[in-house]
């Protein structure tokens, strides 16, 4: 693992950890067993190393979750997106208790607005097409639902929500057939 990696790495865990604010840059380089010197000439500063962990973050996770935008089945559409908050919580953990933490911040926020965006839309035309009454604020029910899901995913939480998904989707219809 690259130094540059080891900063990321570092960086993620004690800002998911500790916050943004309670994070120094001589603890992340500690952490990361470089110098802080070597931090500083690979991301200039704190907020720089921040900007760059959000971004890069959301490039990932935008990568890995390509196929829930290009899904024609409105219900299949709505499956992942009911599931999409156990992959993205299992696949960077330490990512998104960085987002929980510092969900206040105009960076975070902006570009968590960029990721969900396309999801909203494309939820509330899922939701037109299978029929479900007021497909606005069944959208937005399922995305409050769906935030909420992910930052309780982040910590010791109760054991039925694995289970909520399967709920979720009996709820929203899905698991029967389209109706013909």
């Amino acid at each position: 693992m690259t130094s540059h990696s080891k900063i990321e790495q570092a960086a993620l865990q004690l800002f998911g950890e500790k916050g943004y604010d309670n994070t120094s840059t001589a603890l992340i380089a500690r952490q990361a067993g470089v110098s802080e010197a070597l931090l500083f000439k690979y991301f200039l500063s704190k907020e720089k190393l921040f900007e760059y962990l959000i971004k890069q973050g959301f490039r990932r996770i935008v990568e890995a979750n390509r196929g829930i935008v290009a899904e024609k089945d409105p219900r299949v559409l709505i499956e992942n997106v009911i599931d999409l908050p156990y992959k993205l919580v299992h696949d960077e953990p330490d990512f998104w208790k960085v987002q929980d933490k510092e969900f206040n911040r105009p960076l975070v926020q902006k570009y968590f607005q960029r990721f969900m965006s396309p999801i909203d839309n494309l939820l509330k035309q899922a939701f037109i097409e299978v029929g479900a009454p007021s497909p606005e604020l069944t959208t937005l029910q399922l995305l409050l639902l769906i935030q909420s899901l992910w930052r309780n995913l982040l910590y010791p939480h109760d054991a039925n929500l694995p289970d909520l998904a399967r709920h979720l989707k009996q709820s929203y219809g899905l698991g029967r057939p389209a109706a013909s």
